[in-house]
């Protein structure tokens, strides 16, 4: 593939991968079911210090390896000799299975704002439903996966357009809602944690304590933080990746901060009742802006710029996982490798990998089809699977930290620092990934129920059989080949 990236345009890509205060708006129903604003408001704040240390372990990592395999790629240079391909499969399925999740989030989410908008604009013949909700999310799929075939050399100069907006359409959004929104008081905003399972439409009992409500909502803050690794895999089509990948990683992450830091702060000082937004099965910024503005063309029109940056976070976030699938087809780690790691000739662009992720998205949705936390379930999947794979990367790294062994060359490196970040970054990822397998609510139902920790247990057991399957043939052919060889010197 060609390298059509350089630092902006790469920049740009990261950040938009993020998506952070788009996702922030659209996806926060979960953690102010659990928690509350304040929950929601304190989780963020910490998930961002947690993840900081992800952040600088993962630009180390990158330059280290500045491959598009991303995570199973470092796990093969950290890893102990005899356990190197093992982990390094299993790294390699939960990075792909997880950004899989997270590409099939977004468009769902794309989906939910769109059927929104068709019922706040007065259709009475239409009525909210899951399958449509569903089918709609494989057509906005398969929207994106054409604009990433067909648009792939201009995909460079459309990430940096894209980064702007990312920018600059917060402007309007936040002068408005303090302008015009109700106000709530700070003791409300920032100080009061509450579980409002009670306000559900299934009438949910409330957990045990406040304190384990506001931990079950953590998922959300998490997975809208999710995705610094994006720049990894896309490696191969920047220009010394080794330099800028990390640079990328952690300036992508410090400029998305204060953006989302400014949506959290506006969000919660000037969202209006909790009750109303918790009680909907919908996007809470639509709610927020139809209270606020009280002008319907108004509404259409914000909801229109939320729309077009949702689309252009699947876009971004469609490259990232079409790019991981086929370095991992490449590398001979799946079924149908050899079509999995091919790229078009005419269009320049991993063709296969690219249907694979539409059809990934098409088996989240027809699993998730009647649930009513599918959107919680695909985040808190993503969410585990991308966390389990840095667990596992980390850990090797500061195994072999530990044990005083030579670490890769990287131009971009922690220095004597690496140790103890590379150990926060572990605890976070690990508290982040025990907390996805939490369901939503506390009286668990088939329509209510989170998958993630059905879908984990499945993904780790198809890769463990395939990976003995490997190894099996493996072994066959070397046998094979000893057997030639010892028959060759017979023969001599």
């Amino acid at each position: 593939m060609q390298q059509h990236f350089r630092q902006i345009s790469t920049i740009g890509f990261t950040s938009l991968v993020m998506g952070t205060w788009e996702i922030l708006l659209t996806a926060s129903g979960p953690a102010l079911q659990n928690g509350g604003l304040a929950g929601l408001f304190w989780s963020m704040i910490w998930c961002h210090v947690g993840q900081l240390f992800l952040v600088l372990s993962l630009a180390e990592m990158s330059s280290m390896a500045p491959a598009a395999g991303g995570q199973y790629q470092w796990v093969s240079k950290f890893a102990l000799r005899r356990y190197e391909m093992f982990l390094s499969y299993c790294s390699g399925w939960f990075c792909s299975v997880g950004w899989q999740a997270r590409f099939a989030s977004t468009c769902y989410m794309v989906a939910g704002i769109l059927q929104m908008l068709v019922i706040h604009n007065g259709d009475d013949n239409y009525t909210y439903s899951r399958p449509q909700r569903g089918l709609m999310t494989i057509g906005i799929a398969s929207a994106v996966s054409a604009f990433n075939i067909f648009a792939a050399g201009h995909l460079s100069i459309a990430e940096g357009l894209f980064a702007l907006c990312h920018v600059f359409a917060l402007v309007p959004i936040v002068v408005s809602l303090w302008v015009l929104a109700d106000k709530n008081p700070v003791s409300n905003a920032i100080g009061n944690f509450v579980d409002n399972s009670r306000y559900m439409p299934d009438h949910s009992s409330d957990w045990v304590s406040t304190s384990l409500a506001v931990l079950v909502g953590q998922p959300c803050s998490i997975f809208i933080l999710l995705g610094t690794d994006a720049v990894t895999h896309i490696a191969e089509e920047i220009e010394e990746a080794d330099v800028v990948v990390p640079r990328c990683i952690l300036w992508s992450f410090i400029g998305n901060t204060p953006l989302t830091i400014l949506t959290l702060f506006t969000f919660v000082f000037n969202c209006g009742r909790i009750d109303v937004l918790v009680s909907k099965e919908r996007p809470p910024f639509v709610l927020i802006f139809q209270s606020a503005l009280n002008y319907q063309p108004a509404v259409n029109t914000f909801t229109g710029v939320i729309i077009a940056l949702m689309f252009m976070v699947a876009t971004s976030t469609m490259v990232a996982t079409s790019r991981h699938l086929y370095s991992f087809g490449r590398d001979r780690a799946v079924s149908c490798s050899a079509w999995l790691g091919r790229v078009h000739p005419l269009f320049k662009v991993p063709f296969n990998a690219i249907l694979c992720t539409v059809l990934a998205t098409t088996v989240l949705c027809a699993v998730c089809i009647n649930s009513s936390t599918a959107q919680h379930t695909m985040m808190c999947f993503s969410t585990a699977s991308i966390h389990a794979s840095y667990i596992v990367s980390l850990g090797c790294l500061i195994l072999k930290r530990l044990r005083h062994e030579q670490l890769p060359p990287a131009r971009w490196t922690l220095g004597r620092s690496g140790l103890w970040i590379n150990v926060l970054a572990l605890i976070y990822c690990t508290w982040a990934a025990f907390w996805s397998f939490w369901p939503s609510q506390s009286s668990v139902s088939l329509t209510n129920f989170n998958w993630t920790p059905v879908l984990f247990v499945l993904v780790l057991v198809v890769a463990v059989t395939m990976f003995m399957n490997v190894q099996s043939r493996a072994t066959k052919r070397a046998l094979s080949f000893e057997r030639i060889a010892l028959g060759a010197r017979t023969v001599g």
